[in-house]
């Protein structure tokens, strides 16, 4: 059976990309748009089963209903709100009503690549890599993580790969705090989530040599267009639900500490960093087996506060067969 995307471009918002681009982003897939809320919930109330819901509103209803309807139909917002505005359009109900936010920013090519692989990734399972998001040409460097010796020099590796493409200091900056953030996740944080408790008792400031079984990577690149960097660590620990409360600690933030889980953990306030200095954020999970953490900055974009600017933020699982 084929695939089947449903795409709802509200009128007086800003619009989705065209239905012919929408196609091609979907390829192999049937896609059917409209424009009217009610259309999109006969479409959804009909007996065929559909995959992805894409909308341009924060539509709380029409989430719903998908949702009730279809539980395995993957929910796609691709909006200019900020983070505050679209939780407020649903109730703080964004965690259970979407999967996928897609930053809908100038210029449009942005969001149209971005919506492209969102679609392509969840039509085909095929969800991990940083390269999906660089031009196909794209030298990309993978680098093991073993321990905390290898932060500084590697953290320093992905700031100079900016300095060579020239992207200024504040980049080259920004690209050094998102991969210590990202390693210090990897090295600290997963193996607890893990169920290895003995890294609990170690300080984030401790040195740590990982068990071969426990090594991370590190990918990044840049083509030009987009600075990626991913950090993949083998314990596939990171729950959907667990994302989306640290997203509501950002979202209603008073002080920096309430970021943080515990006294030895950080991860919550390493996610604030994280999205304050980039343009995206994509989890790709495997349960049991697999995390995979990506940042993305869009250089055609000024870096700013995101509760001034949509950020994007998407959580990719690979679903047991059957």
């Amino acid at each position: 059976m084929g695939k089947k995307v449903v795409c709802l471009d509200v009128a007086g918002r800003k619009p989705l990309p065209d239905v012919s681009v929408l196609r091609v982003a979907a390829s192999g897939a049937e896609i059917t748009c409209v424009s009217e809320p009610k259309a999109a919930a006969a479409i959804l109330q009909s007996p065929n089963t559909f995959d992805v819901l894409v909308v341009n509103s924060p539509n709380k209803e029409i989430l719903s209903l998908g949702r009730a309807l279809h539980p395995n139909m993957q929910t796609v917002l691709v909006t200019d709100d900020t983070m505050e505005q679209y939780s407020q359009a649903l109730a703080g109900a964004e965690g259970e009503l979407v999967d996928h936010l897609v930053a809908n920013r100038a210029p449009s090519e942005w969001t149209i690549h971005e919506l492209r692989v969102t679609l392509q990734k969840l039509l085909r399972r095929d969800h991990f890599g940083i390269g999906k998001y660089l031009a196909t040409s794209t030298h990309i460097k993978e680098l093991p993580v073993r321990g905390s010796a290898d932060r500084e020099p590697y953290n320093s590796s992905v700031m100079y790969c900016a300095e060579e493409h020239r992207l200024g200091q504040f980049i080259s900056k920004a690209v050094f705090g998102i991969t210590e953030e990202l390693l210090m996740n990897a090295i600290y944080d997963a193996p607890i989530a893990g169920g290895r408790l003995h890294y609990g008792e170690r300080p984030r400031t401790a040195s740590v040599q990982l068990d071969p079984s426990e090594y991370a990577s590190l990918a990044f690149g840049c083509d030009g267009a987009t600075f990626a960097i991913g950090v993949s660590d083998p314990f596939g620990a990171l729950k959907r639900e667990k994302l989306f409360q640290y997203l509501k600690k950002v979202l209603r933030r008073s002080d920096s500490a309430n970021l943080i889980d515990t006294k030895k953990s950080g991860a919550g306030l390493g996610l604030f960093k994280i999205l304050y200095s980039s343009h995206a954020l994509v989890c790709n999970i495997e349960p049991g087996k697999r995390t995979e953490m990506i940042a993305l900055i869009d250089l055609q974009q000024p870096l700013r506060d995101f509760s001034k600017m949509p950020r994007s933020v998407h959580y990719f699982e690979v679903k047991a067969a059957g």
